[in-house]
């Protein structure tokens, strides 16, 4: 068998070791722990096939080892992968992942068992029943190593292995720390969890995404965690980090930390994201963006118009100029004004997706404007509970589906005509079309005109691709960085070096 074939044909045999440090991870249904499907099993994957580059787009869309065997080429293009080499080698690998799905491994895998029994459960259940919920103290399902001697002694292809997990491990430990997450002239790291060290005691958490709290489990005993006052919730409840680890930080108020000056402000991302100003003693200024989107409120914070910045970490997830997509306003009233469309008819589905927190924006405008309630389930709606919405918007959401016919659910459902028609199968009987919106910027690129929304349609089906995002534009990153007017700037997204930073810098000051 080829190295591309066990590649795709076989999930990495190291995931219990990631199960055994209480990782819980967004996207997971509320099951057991042995239920719990990890995302980082897929990272492995892209790394054996060289893909490395591509993690933080499948971390970003909680595409977990389930998901994957369900990507399509479609799904591909629309959450990034556009370059066409990489785009046919993950095709490639997925046919064969697809082919050898049936076959015998050669030592039990957990992971298997996991997808094999979320598969009997899943049977029966409404799409929006996978949005989680609050974590419970798991016990960890780790093999003891009275278990793991037979194992190697019965499987000799297992030392192999085993030894390679221990120097992946090991790797990770001694891997250094990237620019984007240390802030020059102060002790302090941002959204490196990936990089716990042991001289470190000052931890900043931007925002409760994965890619920015990977790494970050119950057992940590670095030192503090300081992020918002919504974050500081979501990482209680679902990493189970206690409160005595976590210091909240007050938005638009300077505090001294260790010295140093720090302030934070909304980022106009989701809920509980924070722009961080650090002020060190040697005068030059860091502001840590995390992840944001530039607007006007965000122009008049006096602050930002007075310190000079000397560094900007930026974050630069669409800094190519074939991302110019328009602003929310204008997508949430396209949205709107598609749902009034097609509501001619009584027994059509709206579904409206959303990432474990990210795009309440979009469906609580929709609930006002219309005066509709929306369903979520019960696990999403705990976490917009954590989300400090005023009682007025919490209002329209309702955990009786029949009492609304606007759903929200998990992005990844809709990614695809294919899964649509499942979920479509799953309603019949209720629900004769289904209309279905996925926002994310990432469906507006070159060659697209500048258009608040594209529909397609097969059969009773209808597929909205709409450029709602949470991240800036191109021309916004532009405008923020011609604001800030920083000395040095540090992107923090799709940078892979010297050559990659030079090319984004150059587009930004162009």
């Amino acid at each position: 068998m080829s190295a591309l074939i066990k590649a795709a044909a076989v999930p990495p045999h190291d995931s219990t070791a990631y199960h055994c440090l209480g990782q819980v991870l967004d996207g997971s249904p509320r099951q057991s722990s042995r239920k719990v499907v990890a995302a980082f099993p897929v990272l492995e994957w892209l790394h054996n096939l060289g893909l490395a580059k591509y993690e933080e787009i499948f971390v970003r869309e909680e595409i977990d080892w389930d998901t994957l065997k369900r990507l399509t080429e479609e799904d591909l293009c629309s959450i990034g992968v556009t370059a066409l080499g990489p785009r046919k080698k993950l095709v490639h690998a997925l046919a064969e992942l697809k082919r050898h799905e049936g076959n015998p491994v050669e030592t039990p895998d957990i992971q298997n068992v996991v997808v094999d029994e979320r598969n009997k459960l899943a049977t029966n259940k409404l799409i929006t029943d996978y949005f989680p919920g609050s974590v419970a103290r798991r016990k960890r399902d780790c093999i003891s190593a009275k278990e793991q001697k037979e194992t190697l002694k019965s499987h000799p292809s297992s030392a192999s292995r085993s030894q390679q997990k221990k120097n992946r491990i090991n790797n990770v430990k001694h891997k250094t720390v990237p620019t984007w997450c240390c802030i020059p002239g102060t002790p302090f790291r941002v959204d490196a969890f990936k990089y716990l060290r042991r001289e470190c005691s000052h931890w900043f958490l931007t925002h409760f995404h994965m890619d920015h709290y990977q790494g970050l489990t119950r057992s940590f005993c670095h030192g503090k965690i300081y992020c918002s006052s919504i974050t500081a919730k979501l990482v209680n409840m679902k990493l189970g980090i206690s409160w005595d680890k976590l210091q909240v930080l007050p938005l638009n108020q300077k505090i001294n930390i260790a010295g140093i000056a720090v302030t934070c402000f909304d980022a106009n991302h989701c809920p509980g994201a924070i722009i961080i100003l650090f002020e060190p003693p040697n005068n030059k200024a860091v502001l840590h963006t995390g992840d944001f989107r530039f607007g006007e409120e965000m122009a008049k914070i006096p602050i930002l118009q007075t310190c000079p910045i000397h560094t900007l970490i930026l974050d630069t997830t669409y800094c190519d100029p074939q991302y110019d997509f328009p602003k929310q306003e204008a997508v949430i009233q396209f949205v709107i004004e598609a749902i009034q469309a097609e509501a001619f008819n009584p027994k059509t589905l709206f579904l409206i997706g959303s990432y474990t927190i990210g795009k309440e924006r979009l469906f609580l405008e929709i609930a006002r404007v219309l005066r509709k309630k929306v369903y979520v389930s019960a696990a999403k709606l705990r976490l917009l509970e954590c989300l400090e919405f005023p009682k007025e918007d919490a209002q329209w959401f309702t955990l009786n589906e029949h009492e609304s016919h606007i759903h929200v659910v998990p992005m990844w459902t809709l990614a695809s005509f294919k899964r649509l028609k499942y979920i479509a199968n799953q309603y019949a009987g209720r629900f004769n079309l289904i209309v279905a919106f996925s926002p994310t910027g990432w469906t507006f690129s070159k060659g697209k005109k500048k258009s608040p929304g594209r529909r397609w349609q097969q059969g009773t089906i209808i597929r909205y691709e709409v450029p709602y995002s949470e991240h800036c534009s191109f021309s916004e990153l532009r405008d923020f960085v011609k604001f800030i007017s920083p000395a040095n700037i540090i992107p923090s997204v799709n940078n892979h070096g010297p050559e990659s930073t030079r090319t984004m810098v150059s587009h930004l000051l162009a």
